[in-house]
């Protein structure tokens, strides 16, 4: 009864889909694997190079650009030359159906108006929020919120430590004799650890409190400097000695390093800073979603 519906919601997707550029056709091979990659830095202006025109009207690489990095992955991985000849076809048809659709005197269809009203004002809220974002986290800003999270991003204590696996706590004791009587560590290790870092002498490097299971973390961070496990230290991967060579406090990463993070939550506040502000300006009314009222909201429950 419905398929002549499903049939047109069908053609209705794929109508939109070629609208909207979103049809990708896999390049042929004559468009791949003998073309060279491009670097970016070679580019022209990309804002300024015109690589198609149209009855007048202009393309320029910035479009087609912007066109790949929206591609599937499977075709971001390949060189623009590859690319490049299907994405200047697509926008050269997008450009052709749209003059089309003018021509034919879409541009006063009232479904369209109110699509341009709403891509316009996603563009200017995008346009704007980001404009604000950029005036407050710049670089100094970035380096200023650095300086006071320094202290917090430092993380734990950590230690460096060796460690020997045995199969058995028996074996494990035999270890701990060995120590005790003055034998090497890292010489022990390379013999008789059963674990990967054997072959630097049982060598961890340096690490902090949750990087291992709970049991050897929390006997290592029992240890002084220069100091092995007395116990056999059981987990599932068999029994341990440990030995603690040294401690330190935790550093905070490089700013380099905590860039991204900083920038990410600092635009965040800036964008929850703006959007409180507007809230508070102007009235606004809330309904459910058929029509009606919204009921209140229930109060917080008391402690």
């Amino acid at each position: 009864m419905f398929s002549h519906l499903r049939g047109s919601k069908r053609a209705c997707v794929a109508i939109a889909a070629v609208a909207a550029g979103l049809m990708f056709s896999s390049p042929s091979l004559s468009q791949t694997g003998t073309q060279p990659g491009a670097n970016p830095a070679q580019l022209p202006d990309p804002a300024t190079t015109v690589v198609a025109r149209i009855a007048g009207e202009e393309i320029f690489l910035i479009e087609i650009l912007r066109m790949a990095e929206r591609l599937p992955d499977q075709y971001k991985q390949l060189p623009l030359p590859a690319v490049y000849p299907s994405l200047l076809q697509r926008s050269i048809d997008a450009r052709l159906v749209a003059a089309a659709g003018r021509a034919a005197g879409f541009a006063d269809n009232e479904e369209v108006k109110k699509r341009v009203s709403t891509a316009e004002s996603q563009i200017i809220s995008e346009i704007y929020l980001t404009t604000a974002v950029a005036e407050k986290v710049t670089e100094d800003a970035l380096r200023a919120e650095y300086e006071k999270r320094k202290d917090s991003m430092a993380g734990g204590e950590q230690v460096r430590a060796r460690h020997i696996l045995l199969e058995t706590e028996e074996g494990a004791r035999e270890v701990i004799a060995e120590l005790d009587s003055g034998s090497d560590f890292a010489e022990l290790a390379s013999d008789k650890s059963t674990g990967p870092s054997a072959s630097s002498g049982g060598d961890l490097g340096w690490f902090g409190k949750g990087q291992m299971v709970p049991e050897f973390s929390d006997a290592a961070f029992a240890l002084d400097p220069g100091t092995f496990t007395k116990e056999p230290v059981k987990t599932q991967f068999g029994w341990h000695v440990i030995l603690v060579e040294d401690r330190k406090a935790g550093e905070a990463p490089p700013f380099e390093q905590a860039r991204q993070q900083l920038s990410s939550d600092m635009s965040g506040e800036v964008l929850q800073e703006i959007l409180t502000g507007l809230r508070g300006k102007i009235e606004v009314e809330r309904f459910n979603f058929d029509g009606g009222p919204m009921p209140e909201a229930a109060p917080a429950p008391k402690n």
